[in-house]
């Protein structure tokens, strides 16, 4: 009678079974994220402004970003996402959290701005492919690796 140990050692499930443990630890180092922060801030006159920086956004996966306007007279228009919003600051402040780099089209007066954004990189996320595949064979290997071993034990 054959035993569970007897089915581990059949080279296909351990060939199986190893692609498989391969896929499990690379998907985990794919999950490995790396955080950044960025700050801007500063001064704005009547114009148009892109707050931020646009290669900083594409690079990471953004988790929280944070515009506070303030102003003692003034009037914006913001731009973020397909939202655009308008306010009119007289001596007080407006915080935002922003869909996307907000734009922001100051009509009239002076603004200060504090912009924050907190991302995450994932530098091994291209070994998640990897692990996707090796699952895949992974699974192949120990359906097969099965098959056989049940055909050698009715056989023999």
């Amino acid at each position: 009678m054959a035993t569970f140990k007897d089915a581990l050692r059949y080279p296909l499930i351990k060939a199986g079974l190893l692609f498989l443990f391969l896929a499990i630890i690379l998907a985990f180092i794919s999950m490995y994220g790396v955080p950044k922060s960025g700050n801007w801030h500063g001064n704005l006159q009547q114009g148009q402004y892109l707050i931020g920086d646009s290669q900083f956004e594409k690079e990471y996966f953004i988790n929280n970003r944070t515009l506070m306007l303030y102003s003692q007279n003034a009037s914006v228009i913001i731009v973020h996402g397909n939202k655009v919003d308008a306010y009119r600051l007289n001596n007080n402040s407006v915080t935002l959290n922003p869909l996307s780099q907000p734009q922001i089209n100051v009509e009239s007066g002076n603004v200060s701005y504090v912009y924050d954004v907190e991302g995450v990189q994932y530098p091994y996320s291209s070994l998640a492919w990897i692990a996707f595949i090796s699952m895949l064979v992974g699974s192949v290997l120990s359906l097969i690796g099965y098959v056989r071993f049940m055909e050698d034990l009715k056989g023999g």
